[in-house]
């Protein structure tokens, strides 16, 4: 790991603007740990002070995790144990009792490709489609190789709101794959929709290439560089993220169940 990288991972966790908006990502999530080969999931921060617990416990400044958190709205969230064999019992149970606990699930679009170029090419053809059906979305760079639409599950219609978990996660799916199929977006990463999806928590910081997940606005996006999703970037410009928010769009909460509609396959 570079050690000056690292030295600024630690100054960005510790602003008082960065956590405002990453806790605000994790408050009633289920949030996530995750480098390559090893996971701690079922982790509940709900506060800053929760977050430094949890970073020193899993190491997560001396390790290259990322930080995730669940699609699923969990305001009654339990607190697990410390105790590694107490907590391993305690998330079997969850793991299979979790959608007692569930309140929403959110839609996210991933778009994903090794040349962020084509990546770029498809969200903008995406974004114009969100926007011409005026559905109240936030676009987020994902901090890798691509970007993220999300749609809160607060802006669902209630034709929507009113399905099965199980019975909602499958239409997204659906509406996901159709999407992609029409419009040839090959971009669209549709392999998973399960009610334990994780997500990049916006405003955290990325390996390999310590890039922000930074919610972007049109102007961004429309003029996107990496130089600027970049940790040296805003290292020093933490203060224009003061409770800057996910940056979602004005919409109508309708739009998105049409769009669903309007794909529906034959």
């Amino acid at each position: 790991m570079d050690k000056e990288f690292e030295k600024l991972r630690k100054q960005w966790y510790s602003d008082d603007n960065v956590m405002f908006n990453i806790i605000d990502n994790l408050k009633y999530r289920e949030t996530t740990v995750i480098r390559k080969g090893l996971a701690h999931r079922c982790l509940k921060i709900n506060a800053i002070r929760y977050f430094v617990a949890n970073a020193s416990r899993y190491h997560f400044f001396d390790e290259e995790f990322n930080l995730y958190a669940s699609l699923g709205m969990f305001p009654d969230l339990p607190m697990f144990s410390f105790g590694m064999q107490d907590k391993r019992k305690e998330m079997d149970e969850f793991n299979v009792s979790f959608t007692k606990y569930m309140t929403g699930y959110d839609f996210l679009m991933d778009i994903d490709n090794k040349d962020l170029r084509l990546a770029y090419s498809t969200t903008y053809k995406i974004k114009k489609i969100f926007d011409d059906y005026k559905i109240k979305y936030y676009l987020l760079f994902s901090g890798n190789k691509g970007f993220h639409f999300r749609v809160d599950y607060t802006d669902f219609p209630l034709s929507l709101k009113k399905l099965k978990w199980s019975e909602l996660a499958m239409k997204l799916k659906r509406f996901a794959e159709s999407f992609r199929a029409i419009n040839n977006f090959e971009d669209i990463d549709t392999t998973i929709f399960d009610l334990r999806r994780v997500s990049k928590t916006p405003y955290s910081l990325v390996y390999p290439n310590y890039l922000v997940a930074l919610p972007l606005t049109d102007k961004q996006f429309s003029n996107f560089s990496i130089k600027e999703v970049s940790l040296p970037y805003w290292i020093d410009r933490t203060d224009k993220l003061y409770k800057r928010g996910n940056l979602k769009r004005e919409g109508d909460t309708e739009a998105f169940g049409k769009l669903i509609d309007d794909y529906k396959e034959d």
